[in-house]
C-alpha cells in the first residue's frame, strides 16, 4: 500500500482511466479481477480521497489555434514564490505555474489566441510585485501533443 492506502488494483484503475477516461466500469472489474460493483466503490472511494480530481478529454493542442509559449520569471529573494504562482496560474491565458530551483524561479505555461493576447499576459505578469526579470520564450514546434 502506498501513502494514500493505495494498492495495485487502485493504480491499475487509475492507469486505466488516464488512458481512457470513459472505460466502463464493466472494463475495468474484468482488469483488476473484481466485480463491477467493487470496482465502482474503489473509483468512488478515489474520488473522494482527490486521487481522482476530474475526467476530461486529451486535446493535441498543436492543432488548435493558439500561441503558446513560457515565460521565465526572477524574483527578489523574499517574494513568496508559492502566493505568486497561484496569483499567475489564476491569469487568463496561463495553463500551469510552477516554481523552481535553479537560475529562475518561477516557469509560466501559457497558451494566448494571438500574440497581442500574449503581450498583454506578459504585461499583467510584469506588474508583479518582487519581479526582476521576465523572458517570454515562445514555443514555434512540440514533440508532444
Amino acid at each position: 500500500m502506498s501513502k494514500r492506502g493505495l494498492d495495485l488494483q487502485d493504480l491499475t484503475i487509475i492507469k486505466a482511466l488516464k488512458s481512457n477516461a470513459r472505460e466502463s466500469l464493466v472494463s475495468l472489474a474484468r482488469k483488476i479481477g473484481l466485480s463491477r460493483s467493487s470496482t465502482h466503490d474503489r473509483v468512488t472511494r478515489l474520488e473522494e480521497l482527490g486521487v481522482i480530481r476530474r475526467y476530461t478529454i486529451d486535446i493535441d493542442r498543436t492543432q488548435l489555434p493558439v500561441t503558446r509559449a513560457f515565460f521565465t520569471l526572477r524574483f527578489a529573494a523574499d517574494s513568496s514564490r508559492e502566493a505568486l504562482a497561484a496569483r499567475a496560474h489564476a491569469l487568463d491565458g496561463v495553463e500551469a505555474a510552477f516554481c523552481l530551483a535553479g537560475d529562475f524561479d518561477m516557469l509560466v505555461y501559457c497558451e494566448c489566441e494571438s500574440l497581442e493576447e500574449l503581450s498583454q499576459l506578459r504585461d499583467r505578469l510584469a506588474e508583479f510585485s518582487g519581479l526582476q526579470e521576465i523572458t517570454t520564450r515562445q514555443i514555434l514546434a512540440s514533440s508532444l501533443s
